[in-house]
């Protein structure tokens, strides 16, 4: 019975790269598939009647990114930004001028200029406003920042208007996605926007704190140019910190300049101009363009967001597997005859834990790798026929009747059939590589992954043949919850047979191969959740089932 038990130990090896290839899953519920917008005609009518109510009260389309972002005002500009933190008792103030250039192919050159006596010590004000700045920056292009459906208008008399909208659910990038929960008023008069109220509907996390109080109030100026620009910008949040502490935080944004392509100036605070020019300012640059992912700023263009480019995740799968047989054939010899193989069943549990990195090469494609371990344990009932003893028996009594029928009778699981148990522990490495494509329509998304993934026995040097997976998917996103849900299924290109060799297992000076038909399906249904926390983390919970595995995969993922 060697030749059977050293087939057993060889059998779940295949079955692993067959089984367990799944673990190279690429979660493909990125931002952009999350967020994609593109507008199709037959949204136009929507989309005009809130631009329809815009131009009717003199409002310029893009208004409403002045409450996200107050560069947007021009391509060469300076402001001025005051800030004070109170944390309890603890109170923080900062301030900082920035400094927006743009070249003649739209490259954006932004500065942070300050006092360092300004600044105070104990924050790092410039970090965080650097970061700040970065999202402002990719915000500037941004096509819709509001929702047309939300758009409505209040006529107040005295040649008032009050204009009332939502920010948009999907153009929004992480970063500042809480805008979501934000009601917007503009007060309007005479043809021309006055103020910009913001408040929040419901709580919302901001940095380190959860605000439950957010009031920003925009008033806007009209110059002699005729352009419409911030006059002033107050941010007011209040909240409290993890530990309960109270806090408050008021930011005053103001612009100090703006020039025009020809680089004509409009001051607007010659005092704080002259400040900036002081030489005894330090300065620092913000870096603001990266190469991942490719045509990033196209897709940004057109309102939609685009995912951070890098990423590293790790995964925890348990999979259950139960199959059958239909050809044993070991050595080149068919065995089919003394041991069944359409009775024969085996069950194989696997346990794996993965590390995977994945960059964005295009807002809709991510290419990642992946190394790991799996921990396997198996049962493999093979269903003996009894017909080795039976030969025996008959070989024996035709040299003397009767000897057969008493070596049977002291050695009877030899001659009777019987199911034959060998439980199995074994443990793997694992590798492979895969990519995602990946594309969406509002709340609704699609994407299919492919990879291709290889096994390898601990303390044996040869990986086993490669398996292709295939996952093809459709979600949709609960934009409220920063959520999404999926459903679809997972195609492993499986072979009819499990073919291989034992590496230092020998018989007869031959190393030790088999060729083993099995009974496996191709495809398993698919079903996922997964739930993103902030700009950076996200978790995914995966659920298989199919007719001979069924899976459950938890995977942490953090992005940069």
């Amino acid at each position: 019975m060697t030749f059977t038990k050293n087939w057993i130990t060889s059998f779940p090896k295949q079955a692993l790269s067959i089984g367990i290839s799944v673990m190279a899953l690429n979660f493909p519920v990125n931002a952009l598939a999350e967020e994609f917008q593109s507008v199709e005609e037959s949204e136009q009518q929507q989309i005009l009647t809130g631009k329809a109510i815009f131009k009717k009260y003199g409002i310029a389309d893009d208004l409403p990114k002045l409450g996200l972002n107050s560069l947007v005002q021009g391509e060469h500009l300076v402001e001025h930004v005051k800030r004070s933190t109170k944390v309890g008792d603890e109170e923080r103030k900062s301030e900082v001028f920035l400094i927006q250039n743009t070249d003649e192919k739209g490259n954006i050159d932004l500065r942070i200029k300050y006092d360092p006596a300004k600044l105070d010590e104990n924050e790092d004000i410039i970090k965080e406003i650097e970061a700040n700045t970065k999202i402002e920056y990719r915000l500037r292009n941004y096509a819709q920042s509001y929702d047309p459906n939300s758009v409505t208008a209040t006529e107040l008399g005295n040649g008032q208007v009050e204009i009332a909208f939502n920010y948009s659910k999907f153009g929004l990038p992480q970063d500042i996605a809480y805008f979501r929960f934000m009601r917007v008023k503009i007060t309007v008069e005479n043809n021309q926007p006055v103020k910009m109220i913001i408040k929040n509907t419901r709580d919302f996390a901001y940095q380190n704190y959860r605000i439950n109080d957010y009031h920003q109030v925009v008033n806007f100026e009209t110059y002699d140019n005729g352009n419409v620009g911030v006059k002033n910008k107050r941010i007011e949040a209040n909240g409290e910190n993890s530990k309960g502490t109270a806090v408050s935080i008021a930011t005053i944004v103001e612009p100090v300049a703006f020039y025009d392509g020809d680089m004509e100036a409009t001051v607007v605070n010659q005092e704080r101009l002259s400040q900036v020019s002081d030489p005894r300012y330090k300065e620092e640059s913000v870096k603001l363009d990266r190469v991942f992912p490719l045509m990033g700023d196209l897709v940004r263009r057109q309102g939609i967001d685009v995912p951070l480019p890098f990423g590293v995740s790790v995964a925890y799968r348990n999979q259950d597997m139960n199959f059958g047989f239909s050809d044993f054939d070991i050595m080149g010899a068919n065995l089919n005859e003394f041991f069944d193989p359409f009775k024969s069943v085996a069950q194989v549990n696997a346990e794996s834990l993965s590390l995977r990195g994945d960059v964005n090469i295009l807002p809709f494609w991510n290419v990642f790798g992946y190394v790991g371990k799996i921990n396997v344990d198996a049962k493999v009932d093979a269903e003996y026929t009894g017909e080795i003893g039976r030969q025996l028996q008959d070989k024996l009594n035709n040299k003397l009747p009767g000897l057969g029928n008493a070596f049977c009778n002291e050695l009877s699981a030899l001659c009777n059939s019987g199911t034959l148990n060998v439980p199995l522990h074994l443990e793997y490495d694992l590798m492979g590589v895969g990519t995602t494509l990946s594309v969406g329509y509002k709340q609704f998304f699609a994407s299919v992954t492919g990879s291709y993934s290889r096994t390898r026995m601990v303390g044996t040097d040869k990986w086993g043949d490669g398996i292709l997976t295939v996952q093809p998917m459709l979600g949709y996103q609960l934009a409220d919850y920063r959520a999404q849900i999926f459903v679809g299924a997972e195609y492993q290109g499986l072979k009819p047979n499990m073919e291989g060799s034992i590496q230092g297992v020998e018989l007869g000076g031959e190393e030790f191969f088999y060729n083993v038909g099995v009974d496996l399906d191709k495809w398993a249904y698919l079903v996922g959740f997964n739930k993103q926390f902030g700009k950076h983390y996200n978790l995914t919970v995966l659920y298989n089932k199919g007719e001979t595995r069924n899976a459950v995969t938890l995977n942490f993922g953090y992005h940069f």
